[in-house]
């Protein structure tokens, strides 16, 4: 969707409800998990990677593709009463698919209808699709969220009468959303998945507006959000929105993007939201890559959607949820319909010629079959670890000179297996720099460069599967380490916490013999002037000198012990 050219009449999303009154029960966890157990529970992790791996299909996915395009038009104001064209016909074949899934499965898929009111294009009554797949634990009720537009559009927002074949925007999301509900209902989650397609999208993400507001009106908890919008295209169109294509008829089938909310567009880019963008990439690159002939990089981008540009995920992410958009590296334009681009046009199509030569290849496809298939295991692997993933821990966090000591306690200490994401604050910089495994629920991390912001997050693991990492803790990793200085007998340790913002402890360990009764620390900032000395009586053992910040200082300081026209000995601390 373009921001600034919708010109249609929509009024606020009212009268929002489901066709199916199990679902809502489900989503809040009110339900009995027998109901929904199959027979056989697939549930092992690696059975979840390695089938949805070997399980999706290119030929469904063409084969979808080239089905919805038999629509002819999908805007959201499009005919809602014909049997072969509109925005009824469609979903009611989305709908169809859906319950075949379901008798697949034994019933254990939830299908329904979200209805909601609201003009857009004319239309007053709108429906959006989805499937349920209850999860087998009651005990944490956050539900994992798939979802995808299918509504079109040509140049005009509300053409209701081109041929809006919408194969790239959004039929590549639509069948992704789809063909993993066919997959996963194969196996069992702890949590249950949805998996949705929405519409009016192109209107003014009303579709998504509405399916949010009524989980937020039920207090439905989500653990994330995955939206997938123009996710099967690979070349570059001549108009196409920032950041990605490098220009016209670039071709680029091996990077996907993620865009997702942080709290600024630079390298700290901190948020729950980029965590999960991280999330993903890591298990791209450790579980999924060397399972594919053809590696996938994924390209967390530091703004929330392309320049001038929204997606679905924006209202889910704008209610408190975790939400993130998939979109392909290159795109076929910006919205406008601008020859030569395709995007929101006639020909937004599957492919120049469809007709199958000889050898059985074809190859002039647009939304890239393997490309697409990439994408939909990259998706549906972490859709299902999302939902068998434990929750996300909340540690304890003890800053250390030159790192960070974390301890695990409570329901976190259980798991006895962890994973520590570290970046280190530099330009461009929104990826772990390093992820450490530890089997211990007391952490320390030292050996840190000195003098950098890093951020640092955990994940609990259980049963190889990494929950979502928590929310960054950033420390400033001060270089210099404890001193001994064996002439005097005197030891200085690290000041705890560092870095702080009103108060610290400063530590001095002295020997038997030493007595200091008129000594100093003295407080200098990084130029080496001296902005405080503070008198202190250093007694053999350990001396605790409680440090307060009153002069409001702010950035690197040197603090040292000061004694009978002496420096014995130094340590930095770092003040915010």
């Amino acid at each position: 969707m373009l921001l600034g050219m919708i010109s249609a009449a929509v009024a606020a999303q009212i009268n929002m409800t489901v066709s199916d009154p199990l679902v809502l029960p489900v989503l809040l966890g009110n339900y009995n998990p027998a109901l929904y157990t199959p027979p056989d529970i697939i549930n092992n992790p690696d059975s979840i990677l390695h089938g949805i791996v070997n399980r999706c299909s290119k030929d469904t996915l063409v084969k979808y593709l080239s089905k919805i395009d038999t629509y002819h038009n999908r805007n959201s104001g499009s005919d809602t009463v014909s049997s072969t064209k509109g925005i009824g016909a469609v979903r009611r074949w989305i709908y169809q698919k859906f319950q075949e899934y379901q008798a697949a499965c034994n019933n254990r898929l939830l299908v329904s209808y979200m209805d909601w009111d609201g003009t857009v294009c004319g239309q007053y009554h709108h429906r959006n699709v989805f499937g349920v797949l209850p999860g087998l634990d009651t005990t944490n009720k956050e539900v994992v969220f798939l979802m995808a537009h299918f509504d079109t559009r040509c140049e005009g927002v509300c053409d209701t009468a081109c041929y809006s074949p919408g194969m790239e925007d959004n039929g590549s999301g639509t069948v992704l959303v789809m063909e993993l509900a066919r997959i996963m209902t194969k196996y069992a989650f702890n949590h249950t998945i949805v998996f949705a397609l929405v519409t009016a999208e192109d209107q003014g993400l009303y579709g998504a507006k509405a399916f949010s507001q009524w989980i937020k009106d039920n207090n439905i908890k989500l653990r994330a959000v995955l939206n997938n919008d123009v996710i099967g295209g690979f070349i570059c169109g001549q108009t196409s929105s920032p950041p990605g294509c490098p220009g016209l008829n670039s071709i680029d089938s091996t990077h996907v993007r993620v865009f997702s909310y942080s709290t600024s567009n630079d390298s700290t880019a901190v948020s729950p939201c980029k965590q999960l963008a991280r999330y993903i990439r890591l298990h791209q690159e450790e579980q999924i890559n060397p399972l594919l002939a053809t590696p996938m990089t994924i390209d967390i981008i530091i703004t929330e959607d392309r320049g001038g540009r929204s997606g679905d995920h924006v209202p889910f992410r704008q209610k408190g949820y975790n939400a993130i958009r998939f979109t392909s590296r290159n795109e076929h334009g910006n919205g406008t319909g601008t020859p030569p681009d395709r995007q929101h046009s006639v020909r937004d199509i599957l492919g120049l010629d469809l007709s199958v030569p000889p050898d059985g290849i074809v190859d002039s496809f647009f939304v890239d079959p393997g490309y697409l298939k990439r994408n939909l295991i990259m998706n549906g692997v972490n859709l299902g670890w999302l939902a068998i993933a434990p929750p996300k821990p909340q540690p304890d966090w003890i800053p250390v000179l030159g790192g960070i000591e974390i301890r695990l306690h409570g329901a976190d200490s259980v798991y006895q297996h962890y994973r520590v994401g570290l970046r280190i604050k530099r330009s461009g910089t929104l990826y772990f720099d390093t992820v450490y495994t530890f089997y211990s629920n007391h952490i320390t991390i030292s050996g840190l460069d000195p003098d950098k912001t890093c951020f640092f997050s955990v994940a609990n693991v259980k049963n190889g599967v990494e929950s979502l990492f928590c929310d960054e803790y950033s420390v400033l990793a001060v270089g210099l380490g404890p001193q001994l200085e064996k002439d005097w007998g005197i030891r200085l340790l690290p000041n705890s916490p560092n870095p702080f913002s009103e108060r610290t402890n400063l530590i001095v360990e002295a020997g038997i013999n030493v007595q200091m009764k008129k000594a100093s620390f003295i407080i200098r900032d990084i130029m080496g002037r001296q902005v405080q000395s503070i008198p202190v009586c250093i007694n053999p053992g350990l001396n605790h000198l409680d440090f307060s910040n009153s002069k409001g200082l702010k950035g690197i300081y040197t603090y040292t012990l000061f004694d009978s026209g002496r420096d014995i000995c130094s340590g930095k601390m770092a003040i915010y």
